[in-house]
């Protein structure tokens, strides 16, 4: 990851660092700085730091890894918004960041943060940037269990994580040659397990012109990242990921995480269907059942209909009105003869925040929008509504 070092290229970037913060971090890594001859001063003041020096341990060639890691995620998270970010994660995962922020620049922020009772948080930042890169707007495909194996559910504990982290790691430094530094950071909410699967991409070089004009040519394995989610209410696996060709290694392994067992998830059955706007469906968008809702409409629907034999209809709403603003057909959304609707737009509103949202439902595996630790509201009146369909409720 040293091409994206941004923070650590140049001498210039690293004299706009904290110089006791910068430190205290390369500090603990005293055999690297052994071996690139560079000793750090007891009380350093900024003067008698030897910038060359540090600007080469930063960015040689044979870094150590989590060396890479801090320098790399301080770059990325070095802003206003990492910060909040970073504040964020540690409200979730309940860290106190109790220490001084007179002076304190966002990218000290972050190599602060990771320092502080160290080595507690060692996992923060990364855990930050997961988190921001991956409940993003993106697209989740939805695989429904087999047959019922709720009542098998096991907790992911620490070790059986750790089986779980070792076994991808195999799969990805082995079979797909991507190379070791495999991770699954794991976020539980009530209803729901998110996984994030951190592994090496490819192999990427990048020519570069530093502050100073000097050309250069850096070579490093991008981070990637893969979100993996389990409904514990109604047992099916969401994939959001990077290669459609991890799908099956990431079924086997997650079903063995949470149930003991590799055959647990159907990759085959489509869950997500459009069939509820058919019919007498202006009711379903009353939202007063559903905690945390305050309103949601549609705003644009593909779909068939008898009288244009061949075509696809689609109306769309003007912007900041919904379809239900042009409705005529009293309870009906679509006019009598509609079939096959094959995709739907909505937006919504949740209760604590000003602005709507947007959802795109395919009729299918897979669904479209903000993913973050209120999608669950949504997600429950697509399930209430019956938009996603699971197999299991059936037997």
């Amino acid at each position: 990851m040293a091409g994206k070092k941004r923070c650590f290229s140049t001498v210039r970037a690293i004299k706009r660092l904290d110089a006791r913060v910068l430190c205290a971090v390369l500090g603990k890594f005293p055999n690297h700085l052994q071996e690139r001859g560079l000793s750090l001063p007891e009380d350093p003041d900024g003067k008698n730091l030897d910038y060359d020096a540090v600007r080469h341990a930063c960015m040689v060639g044979n870094i150590p890894a989590e060396l890479d890691e801090v320098l790399f995620l301080v770059s990325i998270l070095g802003n206003k918004r990492g910060q909040a970010q970073i504040e964020k994660e540690a409200r979730f995962r309940k860290r106190r960041l109790d220490f001084s922020l007179d002076g304190v620049s966002c990218p000290d922020f972050a190599m602060k943060v990771w320092l502080h009772n160290w080595p507690e948080n060692k996992d923060l930042l990364e855990a930050s940037y997961a988190r921001g890169r991956i409940f993003g707007k993106s697209s989740y495909l939805y695989n429904p269990m087999i047959r019922d194996f709720r009542d098998a559910y096991q907790a992911p504990t620490p070790e059986r994580l750790a089986e779980a982290t070792k076994e991808l790691e195999d799969y990805f430094a082995n079979q797909e040659e991507l190379g070791r530094g495999t991770n699954i950071l794991l976020y539980e909410y009530p209803k729901e397990l998110w996984f994030l699967v951190r592994y090496p991409g490819q192999v990427e070089r990048h020519e570069a012109v530093d502050d100073e004009g000097n050309p250069s040519s850096q070579v490093f394995r991008p981070e990637e990242y893969d979100a993996i989610v389990y409904h514990k209410v109604y047992g099916d696996l969401r994939l959001n990921t990077n290669r459609a060709r991890d799908h099956v290694r990431y079924r086997v392994v997650f079903g063995r995480l949470l149930f003991g067992h590799g055959n647990v998830f159907d990759p085959k059955t489509r869950m997500i269907t459009l069939e509820p706007l058919l019919g007498e469906s202006v009711g379903i968008f009353q939202c007063e059942d559903i905690e945390g809702l305050t309103g949601i409409e549609p705003v644009e629907v593909c779909f068939s209909a008898s009288k244009n034999i061949g075509m696809q209809i689609i109306w769309k709403a003007e912007p900041d009105v919904s379809l239900l603003h042009y409705n005529s057909q009293d309870n009906r959304l679509l006019p009598p003869d509609a079939h096959s609707p094959q995709y739907a737009k909505f937006r919504y509103r949740l209760a604590h925040r000003k602005n709507w949202e947007k959802v795109t439902v395919h009729r299918g595996q897979s669904m479209t929008y903000e993913r973050d630790g209120d999608c669950a509201v949504i997600e429950e009146w697509l399930r209430r509504r019956r938009f996603v369909r699971s197999p299991i409720e059936s037997q």
